[in-house]
């Protein structure tokens, strides 16, 4: 009983233990891992810089480069608005634009009576500069209030003269197809304003009732307002020097967005009639689709052609190949037929003189003709037999009978345009008259 209770009490010993190690908190190594090769510790997980990996970095893998302005968040790219997929390749079809604005500005030019230049004013990091540059800002935001599109002003120089101020004034108007005529009728506000102001903000006996008093002949007005930045501008600096030329601007409901050529239901849209349109550096691309049935191809994957349709030509080309093949092998055979048949018939030929003991077939022999190259009427046989050749065509190698008019003959061709001095006619052997009846009845 006793060991019983024993055994008891060491397992709700062990229980509990393990119940106080299930809700202690995490060990403190772990809330301070230590990341290697740069790595930083979330609590959680090292995030490692781009060429590491691991869970505390220390595997070494390929530098992955982002593109397009895309940058390594030590998991993964993270590519900017107009970019998406796993290293920021592909280009988004559009990208809504929140408040489309149009910023501009127009050169101003006052002289400001109130005041005396000293040179500390030409250093804008100077003290006296930054409050001049505070009192003059605070007027012309009085004197442009009431023009929505007003933003603020720019200095760009002072000079003597009391102080003439150059300064830009800048604007920020609501982007419409329309905004430059917008811009043009804000502009002739600014001028009527300014002059106004410039009148009836003068000294009067040395003394400024305002911020400051100006010169009222001395104000000039910018005929022309330079665009700083319009949405379309700002879409194409969005989208990089790559893909600029590009993008353009599309409202669709009530609401501006940038666009690319692969953007479907504009006029600028590229029509891929069978494919999926992609925008790279060289320009909108049409990738053309394979389906179960056809291939499509062309500029615009508008040309496509059936499968069954090529694999019938293919089939009928293999076919007529294969024929002209086979035609060919048995005309082979045939030809390589005869020429052994005609081989045979040569050497069945030959092995017929031999064994009559005859000259080879198609030559003679005259004995009565002795040459003597010391006679006087020697004459070289290379000189007389070439003005003359055999002719076995009519001779049957199959028939060995000398007799019969069926063993063929053999003539002799005399080159008649070759000159040759023959010895007298010469009596053949009867042996001879026998085997070539051929040459008999030649007069040479």
């Amino acid at each position: 009983m006793s060991l019983f209770r024993r055994t008891r009490q060491t397992a709700l010993l062990c229980l509990l233990l393990a119940l106080i190690l299930h809700y202690l908190p995490q060990s403190t190594a772990a809330e301070h891992m230590i990341c290697m090769n740069g790595g930083s510790w979330t609590g959680q997980i090292c995030i490692c810089p781009n060429g590491f990996t691991g869970d505390r970095c220390q595997d070494v893998t390929p530098v992955v480069h982002c593109q397009n302005g895309g940058t390594w968040d030590g998991l993964k790219c993270q590519c900017t608005k107009f970019f998406y997929g796993q290293w920021c390749e592909q280009v988004e079809d559009m990208v809504e634009i929140e408040e489309p604005t149009v910023t501009a500005s127009v050169g101003v030019s006052v002289t400001v009576t109130s005041q005396d230049f000293t040179e500390d004013l030409k250093n804008t990091s100077s003290e006296e500069f930054s409050k001049f540059n505070k009192t003059f800002t605070e007027q012309m935001a009085m004197i442009y209030a009431g023009i929505p599109e007003y933003e603020g002003v720019i200095i760009k120089s002072l000079s003597k003269g009391s102080i003439v101020v150059d300064y830009d004034v800048i604007l920020r108007a609501p982007y419409t197809p329309e905004y430059e005529n917008t811009l043009d009728n804000v502009v002739k506000n600014l001028e009527t304003k300014i002059k106004n102001a410039t009148t009836v903000l003068v000294q009067t006996n040395d003394t400024c009732s305002a911020l400051l008093c100006f010169n009222s002949t001395a104000t000039r007005v910018q005929e022309t307002v330079t665009v700083n930045e319009n949405p379309e501008e700002a879409c194409k600096k969005e989208a990089g020097e790559g893909f600029a030329e590009y993008i353009t601007l599309g409202l669709k409901g009530d609401r501006w967005y940038c666009i690319t050529p692969c953007t479907a239901g504009y006029s600028t849209s590229k029509n891929c009639t069978y494919g999926k349109c992609q925008l790279q550096r060289s320009g909108p691309q049409c990738l053309c689709l394979t389906t179960d049935t056809h291939w499509y191809s062309g500029e615009n994957c508008d040309w496509g052609i059936q499968k069954s349709l090529v694999y019938g030509l293919v089939g009928a080309a293999v076919a007529v190949l294969l024929v002209i093949l086979a035609v060919l092998f048995v005309f082979s055979i045939r030809y390589r037929r005869e020429a052994r048949r005609q081989k045979s018939r040569v050497n069945e030929m030959f092995k017929w003189g031999e064994e009559d003991g005859r000259g080879t077939p198609g030559t003679f022999h005259n004995i009565g003709f002795e040459l003597s190259e010391e006679g006087d009427n020697y004459l070289p046989l290379d000189s007389m037999y070439s003005n003359f050749q055999p002719s076995l065509s009519h001779i049957d190698p199959e028939n060995k009978n000398p007799d019969s008019e069926a063993a063929g003959s053999c003539d002799i061709i005399v080159n008649a345009n070759t000159e040759a001095v023959l010895p007298a006619p010469v009596e053949l052997r009867t042996e001879d008259k026998r085997a070539w009846p051929g040459v008999m009845g030649h007069t040479l």
